[in-house]
């Protein structure tokens, strides 16, 4: 029995030495809105992309544009300093079940956005669009797209 004990907390404290662990990024609040000319984006996902390579942000909008980033977790805020931004249409998820969504890869029968935006937005090189995330964070980040 006292191999048996002796065993298992060998393996125990084995095991731990081999995780690995996410980098986890130091974040500040980050929250804001989406529009083109003028009226509110739903559905879109919103990516700040840190000038200095570090992991970017994201957040979804919702019916009136709204969105909060998330970097480590979802809605936890944004790295301090200065991002590129990319902004895409992210068609919403099929309903059912965790694990029993169907998959759908055709683009043809995927929802479409109810505003559409100039493509260049899509890409954080041709957006044209930065973003400064001050060491306090911003919770009225304004996109308003032309």
């Amino acid at each position: 029995m006292r191999t048996v004990c002796s065993l298992v907390v060998l393996f125990t404290a084995g095991c731990g030495g081999y995780s690995q662990r996410a980098h986890i990024e130091n974040v500040v609040p980050a929250a804001g809105t989406l529009t083109y000319q003028g009226k509110p984006l739903e559905g879109y996902q919103v990516t700040l992309l840190p000038t200095d390579g570090r992991r970017p942000a994201t957040g979804i909008t919702d019916a009136a544009g709204k969105f909060t980033l998330g970097t480590n977790n979802v809605g936890d805020g944004a790295p301090p300093g200065t991002h590129r931004v990319a902004i895409v249409w992210s068609p919403p998820r099929p309903a059912g079940e965790m694990g029993q969504e169907t998959i759908n890869d055709n683009p043809a029968t995927l929802p479409k956005p109810k505003i559409r935006i100039p493509e260049r937005y899509n890409d954080p090189e041709k957006s044209g669009i930065t973003q400064d995330i001050p060491k306090r964070g911003s919770r009225d980040i304004k996109f308003d797209l032309q």
